[in-house]
């Protein structure tokens, strides 16, 4: 044999070498560059921690006991042990430290990974939790398995010190399940996910024109008649956007006050918080055919459809027994979510509403409201002082700032149909979320095809547009927001492929600085990792 021949026959050898050691090499935790969002600073070590049944944790605070359970819970299904407590600190043992004067901000935390020691410090219960995502993110993707058949004993997680924070406090995410009921076991699944990618705001979006989808002990028809549409019901399909799906069956579906609660308790362990919202007064069909004696007066000759095309779906401002029913639903949505905040809608209230309502007629000649824009200002008025009562802040979509709502300076809104908008309402001091369409509605297409999921009335959302918006820095911006809609989704595997990858393009926009984000090197992480976690959860995503 030639030496040429030689040389070539070994540099083969090797690449084929190369090929089935580098795949294993970077799985048993060599590579650090693979977390999602990216951290704020990340240092690489030298040699590896070997997670395994003799592993032992420490720790000094109750703060870190979501965390500690989150990663028994993993550690359980996809290693077969549980993580033991230790006594004191030793080799081979993770100890999580409670300390608030180095880590000054909230939801931060340094993960600190040695050879022989891992150590986590934060001042919060979010900042242990974070960590420990970081930590998971580190290991074999197979961690984050819902449904593994083996049980992998040892794993390997690369020596590296983090320092980490969140860009913005609100990093949130919305889902419909008013248009397309989505069951308590997929809503746990879609928070979980949320909490993969350190985000920390559910907006549970309960009722539309298609459907009531939370159980008022007050009121029994919201859920009786609210949540069911199709043949034989009160409440018909919306004509525009046209469903996809059989028009031919009854829908159905709401969530106990029970499952409420557990899902609430669900969220909290992963550091999320809820936001329902209760929308009004218009997208409010389902509530006025539950109730159309105590929402719309009944002397009412308007006739008028909104931008859906669904009629006479508005809840009317001139009736006192419209604000005695919102106190009382309000009541009781108080009771269940212990978030700071309600949502109350306030979109897209159709033209024609109210315009020939004797109620509103008296209401504007008693209160001296000129037109239909200030009977919206009186009624946003009125029910923000109802929140007050029950201890909540408003949240609302950007249409409720139009006039001069006397509303409380703490109260946010929304910003949908452009970044510009909320530019907006920041110069005038208000408190504004950025969700806009043209970055953040992951209900849209990717691309525009006819093969693609998702509407087609805004310019399509790839994940490189989420990824290159840039929000913007002010203290009145407290941080942005992915909505869902589900008209289009008629089930879990539209759902799941709307949202991934752009669930990550979020995450990175919500927490990662301006000046640590870049493109490609984003595209790299999630097509070699981010997509891996997916592929182990079962999650159809679009490639």
């Amino acid at each position: 044999m030639s030496i040429i021949r030689t040389e070539r026959f070994t540099a083969m050898a090797f690449i084929v070498m190369l090929s089935i050691l580098v795949p294993s090499l970077l799985a048993s935790g060599n590579d650090i560059d693979v977390i999602i969002p990216k951290p704020q600073k990340l240092i690489k070590g030298h040699g590896t921690f070997h997670l395994n049944r003799e592993t032992r944790y420490l720790s000094d605070s109750s703060l870190a006991g979501n965390a500690i359970h989150y990663l028994q819970e993993h550690l359980k299904r996809n290693a077969g042990y549980v993580l033991q407590q230790g006594r004191s600190p030793a080799p081979n043992s993770i100890r999580f430290r409670y300390d608030p004067k180095k880590i000054r901000k909230s939801e931060a935390y340094i993960l600190n990974i040695g050879k022989e020691r891992i150590t986590i410090e934060a001042r919060d219960k979010a900042g242990f939790f974070y960590a420990v995502i970081s930590l998971m993110q580190l290991m074999d993707p197979a961690i984050w398995s819902e449904k593994t058949h083996r049980k992998q004993q040892s794993w390997a997680i690369p020596s590296c010190i983090i320092e980490d924070y969140p860009r913005y406090r609100w990093r949130g995410m919305m889902l419909d399940v008013s248009r397309n009921f989505f069951s308590k076991a997929y809503v746990k699944k879609f928070i979980d996910r949320m909490a993969q990618q350190k985000l920390n705001r559910f907006h549970w979006h309960l009722t539309d024109d298609e459907g009531w989808r939370i159980e008022i002990k007050r009121y029994p028809l919201l859920t009786k008649i609210g949540s069911k549409r199709g043949p034989g019901t009160k409440l018909p399909f919306s004509v525009y956007p046209a469903m996809r799906g059989p028009k031919n069956k009854v829908q159905t579906g709401y969530y106990t006050q029970n499952d409420i609660r557990e899902v609430v308790a669900y969220a909290k362990a992963r550091s999320i918080e809820i936001l329902p919202e209760i929308d009004m007064p218009g997208h409010a069909k389902a509530a006025v055919t539950a109730y159309p004696e105590l929402l719309q007066d009944s002397k009412d000759k308007s006739r008028y459809r909104s931008v859906q095309k669904v009629s006479n779906n508005t809840i009317n401002p001139g009736m006192e027994s419209s604000y005695t029913f919102l106190n009382n639903v309000l009541s009781e949505v108080a009771g269940l979510f212990p978030f700071g905040y309600i949502h109350l809608g306030g979109d897209e209230v159709p033209k024609g509403a109210w315009s020939r309502s004797p109620a509103v007629k008296e209401l504007m000649q008693k209160k001296g409201l000129k037109n239909r824009r200030e009977v919206q200002n009186y009624f946003f008025t009125r029910m923000d002082r109802i929140l007050a009562r029950h201890h909540r802040k408003m949240i609302a979509w950007q249409e409720v700032l139009l006039g001069k709502p006397k509303l409380r300076q703490s109260d946010i809104f929304m910003a949908w149909k452009s970044p510009k908008a909320g530019f907006k309402a920041i110069k005038k001091h208000r408190n504004v979320i950025m969700a806009p369409v043209q970055y953040l509605y992951f209900d849209q297409q990717y691309v525009r095809s006819q093969k693609e999921p998702g509407h087609a009335w805004s310019p399509p959302v790839s994940t490189y547009k989420t990824y290159s918006f840039n929000p913007g820095h002010s203290p009145y911006l407290k941080g942005v927001h992915a909505c869902l809609w589900s008209e289009t989704m008629l089930n879990e595997k539209i759902a799941d492929y709307l949202a991934s990858p752009r669930t990550f393009a979020l995450s990175e926009v919500a927490w990662t600085g301006q000046k640590h984000r870049y493109w490609k090197e984003f595209e790299k992480r999630v097509s070699k990792w981010g997509v891996e976690r997916l592929k182990v959860q079962g999650i159809h995503y679009r490639p």
